[in-house]
């Protein structure tokens, strides 16, 4: 086998793998060729970044210990976490949130280009009471009830439905939660909820201008019986010194895996 027979198997096999980048010249989204199937996506970076993470790092992967797991996804955006549940657990029920109408459109593509039949979408907010929120939007990036991006921003009004009432009698495999910003109240208000969780990951965001929640996080998770690895999901270099936002309106971000 020669040089450029073996170069061409490789591009084909990281074609297959999602793993070629979109070339440079093409718009903010775009498409590629993901296990044989079209994957959607509304911004190459956000695609290739999280992609990464949950395909090559695989940081969602967990052993279930029911034949039927129930997986509970709060912000699946464009949907590579929902394409790895439904791929690596075929026989799990997922039930996924997501309220951006930015993303919905190839989120819900997805959905029907990879035949999730064990997807059950909610165009919705987790929240901690049944309600009309206030959704400020980033284009896509990441989508906030609780703080604006910009002071010009104009937000959208979405439904959002209280994850404690969701959750009812379900014994829950695993809970994903990246709710930009939201996660303290959330969890806070599903407390009595969490023995029925054996995993857990949450995003914790950092605002700026308020206090941390992190210690109170982090402890409500270990009086319920959980362990927890901690791991950045943005940093600054020179913390002491840098102390602009490193995401947004955010000067923290954290990836919390939560398990028992």
């Amino acid at each position: 086998m020669n040089d450029k027979m073996l170069k061409r198997i490789i591009r084909k096999l990281k074609k297959y793998l999602g793993l070629i980048q979109v070339e440079q010249d093409l718009s903010v989204s775009g498409e590629v060729v993901l296990f044989d199937r079209n994957f959607s996506f509304h911004h190459k970076g956000s695609y290739l970044d999280t992609y990464s993470e949950i395909f090559n790092k695989q940081i969602y992967k967990f052993n279930p210990r029911s034949e039927k797991p129930i997986i509970i996804d709060c912000g699946a955006n464009m949907g590579l976490s929902l394409l790895y549940f439904s791929l690596n657990y075929p026989n799990a029920k997922i039930f996924a949130f997501e309220p951006d109408n930015t993303v919905l459109p190839f989120l819900e593509k997805n959905i029907k280009s990879f035949g999730m039949k064990n997807v059950q979408l909610f165009k919705k907010a987790v929240w901690n009471n049944n309600e009309i929120l206030k959704l400020y939007t980033d284009g896509g990036m990441g989508g906030s009830v609780v703080n604006n991006y910009n002071e010009n921003q104009v937000p959208i009004e979405i439904e959002a439905i209280r994850l404690l009432d969701f959750i009812g009698d379900l014994h829950v495999d695993l809970l994903k939660m990246d709710i930009e910003g939201s996660e303290y109240g959330v969890i806070k208000d599903c407390e009595s909820k969490l023995n029925q969780i054996d995993n857990l990951f949450v995003e914790y965001h950092s605002f700026i201008d308020r206090e941390q929640k992190l210690d109170e996080i982090l402890l409500l998770l270990k009086n319920n019986g959980f362990r927890y690895h901690l791991s950045q999901s943005y940093s600054r270099n020179s913390p002491f010194i840098d102390k602009d936002l490193v995401c947004e309106s955010f000067d923290m971000a954290i990836n919390i895996f939560a398990y028992k």
